[in-house]
């Protein structure tokens, strides 16, 4: 059993998860056929029937029906299950987001992060400063430490004064003197600036031509009465690489946000598939701005729920920073001694991890004690074996794209 704020009955014994723990991260780590995706939807639904809004990276289409009704009772609903299930419908908005997909409801986000989002806190801003050029390197051609040295001193000066893209490429095709102390600093400034040209000519996400993101829209609707929950479906962007540049870039913009749109109660940041944005074994452009993410989003309320197959797939300092975990059946013998390991480490033991069945979970959190063995509910959503096609899945973001704004 699950709680959030409240119990939700089932056979077994009722564990609580306060909703003050939100903010603090949550780690789900569960294999293939654990009843993961269950787990994660159920908390994102009870979490929005508490008051949370959530911003859900979907890359595998199996989030999209967040706002879908089931189409009649399941069986396995408890009368508590119904009442939650009619609640979640009438009071809880799902919008779907497409980026890369023009048919759907295509999102676009800004190389850059808002500097002028960011206080006066020097750590913070040089964290920001620091993501930037993560974002811009690659894009800029910067290969070598000379071309980041430029870089990161024309960010520097930028970021006092802030400004979009075109005024960061104007500023380093016409670097000024004084900012860099790099021979050659401005006709290497000029020579990344074309480049920078070059990558918005061919990437159209860098072209604005849709909704430039406004996380306040992505967390809250027009109605105050209903919870947003906003799914970011990734299945238009057709390479690894767009998919991990887009998150980056989310992250990159919310880090900022948040600073100055501190959330009292509570907002969720929710990333299934994390291993693929915030892996352990190797680099990525959106691991960098995740750790930030994670270390800074609980002073503002922001929390994030992680999901992965594998258990040393996320890179140790996210997991490090969550409060709550849930581990689900494993199958590989390595992943099954993996998560043992990190259960020992929580003061728990998990022999039968590779016999749970589906939607079994060891649950640890502040105050809990040792690691407790509970099941979770169905889904108050319809969540049928297969997933959406993309095609469904733009028609959905489609339908939902005139209540967004």
């Amino acid at each position: 059993m699950i709680a959030v704020g409240h119990r939700i009955t089932l056979d077994a014994p009722a564990v609580d998860l306060p909703i003050r723990l939100l903010p603090r991260h949550t780690a789900i780590i569960a294999g293939s056929g654990s009843g993961k995706t269950v787990l994660l939807r159920r908390l994102v639904e009870e979490a929005a029937l508490a008051g949370l809004p959530a911003i859900v990276i979907d890359p595998n289409n199996d989030l999209s029906r967040l706002g879908d009704p089931w189409p009649e009772r399941p069986k396995a609903f408890t009368p508590e299950d119904a009442r939650k299930a009619e609640r979640y419908r009438e009071r809880v908005e799902v919008v779907v987001w497409t980026p890369g997909v023009r048919a759907g409801n295509p999102l676009f986000l800004s190389v850059l992060p808002d500097f002028s989002e960011l206080g006066e806190d020097r750590d913070e801003r040089q964290q920001a400063i620091e993501m930037a050029a993560e974002t811009l390197g690659p894009l800029a051609g910067a290969k070598t430490n000379l071309l980041r040295g430029v870089l990161m001193g024309a960010l520097e000066h930028f970021a006092a004064r802030g400004g979009k893209l075109p005024d960061f490429i104007a500023l380093l095709a016409d670097l000024p003197d004084g900012i860099s102390d790099i021979g050659n600093a401005g006709k290497h400034a000029a020579g990344m600036a074309d480049q920078l040209r070059a990558a918005v000519a061919t990437n159209p996400l860098l072209k604005v031509e849709g909704t430039v993101l406004d996380p306040r829209h992505l967390f809250f609707g027009s109605d105050p009465a209903r919870t947003r929950i906003s799914v970011v479906n990734l299945s238009g962007l057709a390479s690894d690489a767009a998919r991990e540049d887009f998150v980056n870039r989310l992250q990159m913009t919310l880090f900022g946000w948040i600073r100055t749109n501190p959330s009292p109660r509570g907002i969720l940041y929710v990333v299934d598939e994390a291993q693929s944005f915030l892996p352990a074994q190797k680099a990525s452009p959106s691991l960098g701005s995740g750790i930030k993410l994670v270390a800074q989003g609980r002073k503002y309320g922001l929390g994030m729920i992680v999901a992965t197959q594998v258990p040393r797939g996320i890179h140790n300092q996210v997991v490090s920073n969550c409060t709550t975990q849930f581990f689900g059946r494993q199958s590989a013998p390595a992943t099954i001694a993996a998560a043992q390991e990190i259960l020992a480490a929580n003061g728990g033991t998990a022999s039968d991890i590779g016999k749970l069945s589906a939607g079994e979970f060891y649950f640890a959190t502040e105050g809990s004690g040792r690691p407790a063995k509970l099941r979770t509910p169905l889904c108050l959503s319809h969540h049928p074996a297969n997933p959406p096609t993309p095609e469904e899945v733009a028609r959905r973001a489609k339908a939902s794209a005139g209540s967004a704004r």
